[in-house]
């Protein structure tokens, strides 16, 4: 049986990649390793998929601190396939414990990379990368755009992809790098702003917009991103990117708030509050994912009104537990 190792299987994108895998119906056994201990199903999508789990064998690692052991689950299992998930992510708090950014975004990726650079069993190392390593851009940019990271998020994320490039171009290490328009979806961590605004909105609160939500984004579905992810693995080109995104769908994040009020048949006004921009806040990502639709044979499937249908269903059905849970960001290192 092939094997392949989730780096990060506890992360919103990650447990999409599982239960994407897990429904291929192929003879993948996947370790899954995240630092905190398993979720609960209804975080997870893989999990809440409830099929075929005994193909996941689960391990809680840290790639800060336990990358020996992890490498020594690779060398063990000889993975045709890793993907690497994990990360620190969001913006504004990445301003007030950059070191811990650069921990995970890069060091964490320094350790395990570099002693994997050597190992023949290795087909293809995904590396789940964000766009924010551009900056703020004009609509519709390829993967040869030059970077111009803003935030301390961006930049511990590029240089992270910087020494895997070196890696690549050294010792010819299988690197794909994967760049995603906002992910969405069922299984999100609520404090994003799809859930938040689905939950405060059954609520009675008002969700904070930052800026006056005039920054704009793409927005795609994490099953959307999982699928593109595994084709990035099968068919990417080794020391290649891939922007994974809807194409000519931009919206401002006012309208994503609107779009789902709207649905959970509130008005704009009774649901929203204003408070100024965050520091280094890029205005607009708008990704070209003509590349990624060509060399890998990925095209975006769902539609954003009927994502935000799903991820309103997730709501509701779940509710008893949702509602007990905590809607904030809780920093983990």
């Amino acid at each position: 049986m092939q094997k392949i190792v989730v780096i990060g299987s506890n992360s919103f994108t990650g447990g999409h990649l599982i239960r994407h895998v897990l429904a291929l119906k192929n003879n993948y056994r996947i370790i899954a390793i995240s630092r905190s201990p398993q979720i609960v199903s209804v975080m997870s999508a893989y999990l809440a998929r409830g099929a075929d789990l005994d193909r996941v064998e689960f391990r809680q690692l840290s790639v800060n601190s336990q990358a020996e052991e992890i490498l020594d689950i690779c060398d063990r299992h000889k993975p045709e396939f890793v993907f690497n998930f994990a990360a620190q992510g969001e913006v504004r708090n990445s301003w007030k414990w950059p070191e811990n950014w650069y921990e995970t975004n890069c060091m964490g990726v320094v350790r395990l990379t570099t002693a994997l650079a050597n190992r023949e069993y290795l087909r293809k190392y995904v590396v789940s990368s964000t766009p924010e390593v551009y900056g703020s851009t004009g609509e519709g940019i390829v993967e040869t755009t030059s970077y111009a990271p803003s935030t301390p998020y961006a930049a511990s994320k590029l240089a992270g992809d910087l020494h895997l490039g070196v890696l690549y171009k050294r010792y010819q290490f299988p690197v794909v790098f994967t760049r995603a328009a906002n992910l969405y979806g069922p299984y999100q961590q609520l404090y994003r702003i799809i859930p938040r605004a689905v939950i405060y909105a059954k609520l009675g609160r008002k969700i904070i917009l930052h800026g006056g939500g005039k920054s704009r984004r793409a927005f795609i579905h994490a099953h959307d991103v999982a699928d593109a992810t595994w084709n990035a693995a099968v068919r990417g080109i080794a020391g290649e990117a891939y922007h994974i995104s809807p194409k000519n769908d931009l919206r401002t994040i006012r309208s994503i708030v609107e779009s789902v009020l709207l649905q959970m048949g509130k008005s704009f006004e009774e649901g929203v509050e204003m408070q100024e921009e965050n520091y280094g806040q890029d205005d607009c990502f708008s990704l070209n994912p003509d590349k990624a639709q060509r060399e890998l044979g990925w095209e975006c499937r769902i539609s954003f009104e009927d994502g935000v249908e799903q991820v309103i269903k997730w709501v509701n059905d779940n509710w008893e537990i949702i509602s007990k849970m905590n809607l904030e960001y809780v920093h983990k290192h």
